[in-house]
């Protein structure tokens, strides 16, 4: 008697496991893609402190995640949005004026900002030291409101690593998952 209601819970279980499985295999028929976003930009970088960030202008992405959903099922649209998470962020040195490179930057924070929403921290880099690339530490954070609409920009505040004055041609390269649902 043990035995047998040993199997029917084991039988309970597995048949409970396989049918969320289910579930969720129809729920996600559009599996999570990623939506790449990259610009080469000139920063004008002035730095008269090491110990005060100096804000960027806003930088557009203008993502119509509207129209990347639909390249990927015809059938899902914005409306089927369901999470958007920043999965990487790197800035890449190009070129500038004086000679500087990005080790100028000591420290650095990426906003995210969008029309009716605040600007929200979504990327920091401490203590750089990398004239060439600045590789970007990332909050777990939700984006999804800033991705309702395609007018979305990133914000960098930057503080310098010395007292110095450049224009920085860097390149951004960011990465977005995106999860649609029914």
């Amino acid at each position: 008697m043990k035995k047998l209601s040993l199997l029917a819970g084991i039988f309970v279980l597995f048949f409970m496991t396989s049918c969320r499985d289910i579930v969720n295999s129809v729920l996600d028929v559009l599996p999570p893609f990623d939506v790449p976003f990259s610009t080469t930009l000139d920063v004008p970088f002035a730095a008269v402190s090491t110990t005060a960030y100096t804000k960027t202008p806003d930088i557009p992405m203008n993502i119509d995640l509207d129209t990347k959903i639909k390249e990927n099922n015809p059938n899902f649209s914005i409306n089927n949005l369901k999470s958007v998470k920043l999965n990487t962020l790197s800035m890449e040195y190009v070129s500038s004026t004086l000679g500087n490179k990005l080790d100028v930057i000591k420290n650095a924070k990426i906003y995210i900002k969008a029309p009716n929403q605040a600007e929200r921290l979504i990327a920091t880099a401490y203590d750089n030291t990398n004239p060439n690339m600045i590789i970007f530490n990332l909050e777990d954070a939700e984006i999804l409101e800033y991705f309702r609409t395609n007018q979305n920009y990133l914000v960098i505040e930057i503080m310098g690593s010395r007292v110095t004055a450049d224009q920085l041609k860097i390149k951004m390269n960011a990465g977005f998952k995106i999860k649609v649902q029914l």
